[in-house]
């Protein structure tokens, strides 16, 4: 660091004087001039360090967090690049998608796909886990309907509908509780309308 002078009514400037030097890695000032060897960087020690901040969504659907050290070059290409948990020592090897975080705060919905079966005995169908909402009509009894609760109603009239949904919660579409069953003896039949995860299949 320089430090120069004032001078006035057009007198000859003073040439400036060291005052002392500032460490760019610590941003410590030593006063006095710089240790004997010190200037410019030359053309080999020019490279720079970026730090990026990303998120690695894992398989298991967790959303973490590390640090991306970018080394560019004098000419600002990308020389070398090390992945660190957010201490900035501890070393991080990415799992899923590295992506930006923002993607991580934000609500990823699941995709729910209707389906329609009509089931005639004898027969059993399970509701599927993850369903939010389900109809049942009655054709021709009796069908006997047991919920999550062990409740059993024998439903002998054709024609009865019954519906259930579940509220959505957090980010996420409402689960109705199960096990769920329906159950047809012979010459009976229902139609069931249900709502559910497009990943899950027809139980029965």
């Amino acid at each position: 660091m320089l430090r120069s002078a004032c001078t006035c009514d057009d007198a000859a400037p003073i040439a400036p004087e060291i005052v002392g030097w500032i460490d760019p890695a610590s941003g410590v000032f030593t006063p006095g001039p710089a240790p004997a060897g010190a200037g410019p960087c030359g053309v080999d020690d020019c490279a720079t360090v970026n730090l990026l901040r990303l998120c690695d969504q894992t398989p298991g659907g967790d959303c973490v967090p590390f640090l991306r050290h970018l080394v560019h070059d004098c000419g600002g290409g990308v020389a070398a690049s090390t992945d660190t948990t957010l201490d900035g020592t501890t070393p991080y090897t990415p799992t899923g998608i590295v992506g930006d975080c923002t993607d991580c705060d934000e609500c990823r919905p699941v995709q729910l796909c209707p389906q329609l079966l009509g089931i005639s005995g004898p027969d059993s169908w399970t509701m599927p886990d993850g369903t939010e909402s389900l109809a049942v009509t009655v054709a021709c009894g009796p069908v006997t309907i047991t919920d999550c609760a062990g409740s059993t109603t024998v439903v002998n009239e054709c024609g009865t509908s019954f519906q259930w949904s579940a509220p959505p919660g957090d980010c996420q579409p409402g689960s109705l509780c199960t096990p769920f069953t329906v159950d047809l003896p012979e010459g009976a039949a229902v139609y069931i309308n249900f709502l559910s995860p497009c990943d899950q299949g027809d139980e029965s």
